[in-house]
């Protein structure tokens, strides 16, 4: 089946088209630099009604120039107007969980043909038709419940993984520090 089928694909808004500082409607405005450094989102103003562009939890964000990145929407994204670099996917949640949806997405089977639907040789892009033209196995939903709670796990121990090796580095480095101290 293809990604039209299980779930709504549509893209983010033209900003600099709908911008009116003097807007009657407000919006948190989705930007990838303030998601990735956890910073608040700065506000948009507007005279149009935009709700069709802001995103529900257990959303997924698509990143449409490359390299495409996906991010699942969770409670502090909720309610973001999501801006045309990225498309929103809304999930029907009665065929697709959109946790296993993310993990399929970013697997080597949907990034090969991904890839292959790609335009453009300086300036990478994904258009949302092709997007929406993407192959997505059948998956019965009782099944997809076991893959989430997997998937959920493995990302647990990533997260746990990577604090140990920030606790690791710290103790390590004050042991380097104590030893150039104690050489001096």
């Amino acid at each position: 089946m293809k990604l039209i089928d299980i779930a709504d694909v549509m893209i983010g808004v033209l900003t600099k088209r709908e911008n009116n500082k003097n807007g009657e409607n407000s919006y948190s405005l989705f930007s990838l630099k303030n998601y990735e450094e956890e910073i608040g989102f700065e506000e948009f103003k507007t005279n149009k009604n935009l709700d069709s562009k802001v995103t529900k939890k257990g959303d997924l964000l698509f990143r449409l120039l490359h390299p495409n990145k996906i991010i699942y929407v969770d409670e502090k994204l909720d309610g973001t107007l999501i801006p045309s670099q990225f498309c929103i996917i809304r999930p029907n949640k009665k065929q697709i969980n959109p946790i296993v949806l993310k993990w399929y997405l970013e697997s080597n089977n949907a990034t090969n043909e991904l890839n292959s639907k790609v335009t453009g040789s300086i300036i990478k892009s994904m258009s949302v038709a092709n997007l929406k033209t993407l192959n997505i196995p059948y998956i019965p939903i009782e099944k997809q419940e076991d893959m989430k709670n997997l998937i959920l796990l493995w990302e647990r121990e990533k997260e746990i993984y990577k604090e140990i090796l920030e606790e690791k580095g710290k103790l390590y480095n004050s042991y380097l520090e104590k030893m150039i101290i104690e050489g001096k």
